[in-house]
Formats: structure tokens, C-alpha cells, sequence
């Protein structure tokens, strides 16, 4: 009986083994081809002069330059070095502390673009003039600007404290300090203050555009469609956000509780658990905010649509959609009429009577 368990466990750790090997090999290859290339293609429909128009997009274009250095230097680095078998960052004190530097700088970044972007929704929704105009595009390069710095210097201890270790992290930090103030600013800055303000600022966006709905009867309050669909660009991509990064402080938490309790207290089914587990939060699933912006942008707007269609499409075929559309739309437009709505029920004969009669 106990061989038969045993031989079951053991089974059940090369089986986790092997997913956790193929999250690497093929996971996150698939996660960083995908995510390459949409942020390439954010950043091209970011900066056609439609959007660049917007100070929403000026920050969603921001935060695609922040998710490409995410993917390179979190993904693609994580990946090469499982393939080549050899991580410089165990041996190399300055790519240990380049690498984390920039996926901890491009990651502060990130999501201090999609907060601003959250406030510039929420201001632009507003009844007031004041507010609405600091949604303006000068603005909006100033404070992203600023954000910039800010993310740079929560992550510049990485420079002066990180270096190679032996142990379960290749690279980490290596003062007791500097890992104390790792441990508050990565839970502030990466989710508790990032959570927080996403999810108010984009509640309160939702409350107040269902206020404009009923007000707009009475105040003139002038909110464009292509701000409301940067809106719901903003709210999906809130979502994933929450739902990429829960998981992932969980296994943090999980870390910090179970930290002093050393591996040769554990079973191998757990070791093997434990270790599926960081692959699969820590270095796919915590990346996938970064990667998916793309398909988030596209499902949710369709100026986000248009705009990748007309990057994309040969000058000929948009003119043919574009004149498509326009008879669509005349069309629509006769058939709301009265008059020629009887005529297109009744036909052509009609249609020359009532001329007919209008010119007598």
C-alpha cells in the first residue's frame, strides 16, 4: 500500500515538473510574442494624431512603453535563461541589479499611468470646468513625466543593495534594511495603493457619467464618445489588473508566512507544488497585465478598432469602407423621413408622384 502511494507522489511530482518546465518553454514564450507585439502596436495607434489628442491616451501610451520593458527585461530574460540553462544574474552583480531595477522601475510605472488615467477619466466627467481642464494633453506629458521620475526613485534602492545570492532567488537584496523597505514599498506600490486607486477612481467614473446621463437634460456637460470608450478601456483594463496580480501578492503572503520553515521540513509533493506555483504566478501570470493590454484595448473601444484598421488597411480598401458607410448612413437617414419611407415601401412609381406633387 505505501508503495503504491508513494509511487502515485511521485508520478504527481514529475507531472508538476513538467507543466512548470512547460510554462517556461512554451508559456512564456507565447505570453512575450503576444505581448511584444501588441505593445509595438499600442504604441503605433497611441501616437497617430487622433489619439495623441487625448490625455487619456497619452498615458495609456506611457504605460505601453512601461509594459514592453516589463516583458523584456521580466519575461524574455526569465525564459533565456531557463533555455540556456545559465541566469548572469547569479554570478553577474551588474545585470543582477540592471534586471531587477528596470522590471521594479517599468512595473511602478506602469501602474502609476493607469492610476493617472483612472483621475483624468474621472476629471473629465465632471460638471466642472476647472477640473476638465486639466485633461489636457500638456498636462498630461508633465505628470507623466513626473510619474516617471517618482517610479525611478521608489526603485533605485535595487541599484545600491541587490546582488547575487545562493539560494532559492538568484538576485536579491542583500541588507536587512533595504529588505525591509523592499517589503513595504512593493505592497503599497505594487498593489495595496495601485488597488485602491483603481478601483475608487474608476467607481466613482462609473457614478458620475450615470449622473451626467440624467443631468444632461438639464446642464450642458460635453463628454465625447471617444472619452467614454477610453473610459471602458480603463475599467477592463482595472479588471485585469486585479485579477493578474491577487494571486500573485497571495503567493507573496504565503512567502512571507512559511519563510522560516526550511525545505527539508517539507515534502517533495510540496517543494514541487511551491515551485509550480512561483513559476506560474511569478514569472506568467504577474506579466500578463503587461502583455494583454492590447486585446483589452481592442475589445473594449471601437475608436481603438478604427484606428488599428486604418494603420493597418491599404489606403484603397478604407476608402471603400468609408464610402460604404457614408451610403449606409444616407440611407438610414431617408428612410427616417416620412415621405421616403412610404416610397421605399411602395416604390419608384410613388416616388416620381409625390416629386410631381411638390413641384405644383
Amino acid at each position: 500500500m505505501n508503495n503504491i502511494s508513494t509511487t502515485t507522489i511521485d508520478s504527481a511530482i514529475v507531472n508538476i515538473n513538467n507543466a512548470r518546465a512547460n510554462i517556461q518553454r512554451y508559456g512564456q514564450s507565447l505570453l512575450f510574442a503576444i505581448g511584444i507585439i501588441g505593445c509595438i502596436l499600442n504604441i503605433a495607434i497611441f501616437l497617430r494624431p487622433a489619439m495623441r489628442k487625448n490625455s487619456c491616451a497619452i498615458y495609456f501610451h506611457a504605460s505601453s512603453w512601461a509594459n514592453l520593458f516589463c516583458l523584456c527585461w521580466g519575461v524574455l530574460a526569465s525564459m533565456l535563461a531557463f533555455m540556456t540553462n545559465n541566469n548572469p544574474a547569479s554570478y553577474n552583480v551588474l545585470y543582477c541589479k540592471l534586471r531587477f531595477f528596470m522590471i521594479n522601475f517599468a512595473q511602478y510605472s506602469s501602474r502609476a499611468f493607469i492610476v493617472l488615467a483612472c483621475l483624468d477619466r474621472y476629471l473629465i466627467c465632471s460638471p466642472s470646468v476647472r477640473q476638465r481642464n486639466l485633461c489636457q494633453t500638456n498636462v498630461a506629458k508633465k505628470v507623466a513625466g513626473l510619474a516617471t521620475f517618482v517610479s525611478a526613485c521608489l526603485a533605485i534602492y535595487i541599484l545600491i543593495s541587490y546582488g547575487p545570492v545562493k539560494g532559492a532567488l538568484p538576485c536579491m537584496v542583500t541588507t536587512e534594511a533595504a529588505g525591509i523597505y523592499e517589503t513595504i514599498s512593493f505592497y503599497l506600490f505594487t498593489f495595496t495603493i495601485p488597488t485602491l486607486s483603481m478601483s475608487t477612481l474608476s467607481w466613482l467614473t462609473i457614478r458620475r457619467l450615470k449622473s451626467n446621463a440624467k443631468r444632461i437634460g438639464r446642464e450642458k456637460i460635453c463628454i465625447a464618445g471617444k472619452d467614454i470608450q477610453l473610459s471602458a478601456m480603463l475599467i477592463a483594463q482595472v479588471l485585469l489588473y486585479l485579477v493578474t496580480n491577487v494571486p500573485y501578492i497571495s503567493l507573496l503572503l504565503y512567502g512571507k508566512i512559511t519563510e522560516n520553515i526550511p525545505n527539508s521540513s517539507k515534502s517533495s509533493y510540496r517543494i514541487a507544488v511551491e515551485s509550480f506555483l512561483n513559476t506560474l504566478l511569478a514569472s506568467f501570470f504577474y506579466y500578463v497585465f503587461n502583455g494583454w493590454s492590447f486585446f483589452v484595448y481592442t475589445l473594449t473601444a471601437p475608436s481603438f478598432r478604427r484606428e488599428l484598421l486604418m494603420m493597418i488597411l491599404p489606403k484603397q480598401w478604407l476608402r471603400k469602407i468609408q464610402q460604404n458607410n457614408a451610403n449606409l448612413t444616407l440611407s438610414l437617414k431617408n428612410r427616417v423621413h416620412p415621405l421616403n419611407y412610404s416610397t421605399v415601401i411602395i416604390g419608384q412609381r410613388k416616388i416620381t408622384r409625390v416629386a410631381e406633387t411638390i413641384n405644383h
